[in-house]
């Protein structure tokens, strides 16, 4: 089934284990047979285009992890997620919640979409565990909100100028994640979004970005791609990795560092970010930092193979 990869993917599956070196060729099959050289260079998903996106995070550091496109690129993307729940149900994966699914291919009907969907995979001694991650359209982003917020029994997100840009949803347990564009994000906002479990979670998180970027005494988190996203019990914010970091040597040198200073293991990131990813420019994607209940802030890493 590794045939059609590109050498990329075909490099990084060793290193990873046997459940993701099962499922991602086959996720990745509509791709594989779609004509044309540049499938593998035209997907939103990854800074340089390329249809999947592996990760890495100090919470579970022996989960493989992965987001990847698994529908046709040649589908128009208002019909992806269409396309991508009949490709789940071909694959034996559950549906979401029928509720929020309704919702978001009514809005996909009505109106302009970027990209449409992906699908993410987490792989190791528990099993296989995938989410499904569905765009919100722009236009659209205001009423779908409020209706999210409503069917997941939440709050609405507390920052006006922000918007919802995707919703994750883990196809095991149901739960839905929220996923926001706020730009600029001044360190007070985050007691705002902080959930109250989490008290004094943002203190934590604040720090952590803080310490990672090396700014002890920022106020508001650089770039203009901040991003925060929402889960039970759980407060994430992300940004580019080149915002926040640099060139991909100088991410990697840092992010190495950082993990030596605090003891984090990223050596599956090390492995599979070597040597040829310093030879390209801006195969990091997104950098996370998360707060969930207990003292630890966890790390994620997405980067292109």
């Amino acid at each position: 089934m590794t045939e059609g990869l590109p050498p990329a993917l075909r490099r990084a599956l060793p290193l990873l284990g046997p459940g993701a070196r099962r499922w991602l060729p086959r996720l990745l099959e509509p791709v594989m047979a779609t004509p044309g050289d540049d499938r593998w260079r035209c997907s939103l998903l990854t800074p340089v285009r390329f249809p999947v996106e592996l990760s890495v995070s100090t919470a579970s550091p022996h989960t493989d992890r992965y987001a990847t496109e698994f529908v046709s690129p040649a589908r128009p993307p208002g019909t992806r997620l269409a396309a991508g729940l009949e490709r789940l149900e071909r694959i034996g994966l559950p549906p979401p919640d029928t509720r929020l699914l309704a919702l978001l291919l009514d809005a996909h009907r009505r109106h302009p979409t970027v990209w449409g969907t992906w699908l993410a995979g987490r792989h190791d001694t528990h099993g296989d565990r995938f989410k499904l991650y569905a765009e919100v359209p722009k236009t659209a982003a205001a009423p779908i909100e409020r209706e999210v917020a409503r069917l997941v029994g939440a709050r609405p997100f507390p920052l006006p100028e922000a918007r919802l840009r995707l919703v994750g949803i883990d196809l095991t347990t149901g739960t839905v994640e929220r996923y926001h564009r706020v730009g600029h994000l001044m360190v007070p906002d985050l007691r705002l979004l902080t959930p109250r479990d989490l008290d004094p979670g943002q203190e934590c998180l604040a720090d952590a970005v803080r310490d990672l970027l090396g700014r002890p005494a920022v106020d508001e988190l650089p770039g203009f791609n901040v991003n925060v996203s929402l889960a039970p019990r759980a407060l994430s914010v992300s940004a580019p990795a080149r915002s926040w970091l640099g060139t991909d040597p100088e991410t990697r040198t840092r992010l190495l560092e950082h993990a030596a200073q605090h003891g984090f293991d990223l050596r599956r990131y090390a492995a599979l970010t070597a040597a040829p990813l310093l030879t390209h420019r801006n195969r990091h994607g997104m950098l996370t930092v998360t707060v969930q209940s207990g003292p630890a802030v966890h790390l994620t890493i997405g980067f292109s193979p």
